[in-house]
């Protein structure tokens, strides 16, 4: 009789660490999936500076996916980190391991004073082709195989709003981001970008043009805050 007891205890036993495994493997296996499905196809990002206003806000909050490579005129898209420091693959694989445990809410870059080197929110103003220039903060485009130069508002088909502060009158225009240059022209694979708050934001005035691979995801919707609720 006690061997028949201890034998029914024994198997309820190893059928409950079995069921407890199973919902353990289950749990486990759906954070995986929801960590790789923010990390590859749709992940939140929020705005933490006043580069990209008024349009998008400081605290504001966009979903982004990686997915998206068809880049356009007019585009926000999220500029890979610009750190060029001898340890960045091992802070990458911090940066990873603490974005896995933390289902992607908690980004070390974000906390790192390496100003201009995180990922930064811009708008794609120039394409492959573009023959560009810059005077008082207003982009003026020559498309491939056009003629004429039109500003930034005229050739963009999705409208946005730009921030142009007007300087002081003794004000050196060779401090902080420029305001005008001259005629560029932009190589294949070649994107300039730009942020909507023209006088103080770190962009393709000061890194150059940037690469497809240097795009790191595309912008869908801003959904916070409700007010400004728009897809890109």
């Amino acid at each position: 009789m006690n061997k028949e007891l201890y034998e029914l205890s024994y198997s309820l036993k190893k059928d409950f660490q079995k069921k407890v495994l199973i919902v353990i493997l289950f749990i486990c296996g759906i954070y995986a999936f929801i960590n790789l499905m923010l990390a590859y196809v749709i992940f939140p990002l929020r705005q933490n500076s006043v580069s990209m206003a008024p349009d998008i806000v400081k605290s504001s909050c966009i979903l982004f996916t990686p997915l998206d490579k068809s880049i356009g005129r007019g585009d926000v898209v999220l500029i890979r980190e610009r750190d060029s420091d001898s340890n960045s693959k091992l802070k990458k694989f911090l940066n990873m391991a603490v974005l896995f445990f933390t289902a992607q809410q908690f980004d070390l870059n974000n906390y790192m004073n390496n100003m201009g080197k995180n990922g930064q929110i811009r708008r794609v103003i120039g394409i492959p082709g573009d023959e560009i220039y810059m005077r008082d903060y207003v982009m003026y485009i020559k498309p491939a195989g056009e003629n004429f130069f039109l500003t930034e508002f005229e050739l963009v088909k999705k409208p946005y709003n730009v921030n142009i502060n007007a300087a002081p009158g003794l004000w050196d225009s060779s401090i902080g981001v420029v305001g005008s240059f001259d005629s560029i022209k932009l190589e294949k694979n070649e994107y300039f970008v730009l942020g909507d708050s023209r006088n103080s934001c770190l962009d393709s005035r000061l890194w150059g043009p940037v690469k497809i691979d240097d795009i790191k995801a595309s912008a869908l919707v801003q959904y916070f805050p409700l007010n400004k609720l728009k897809f890109f």
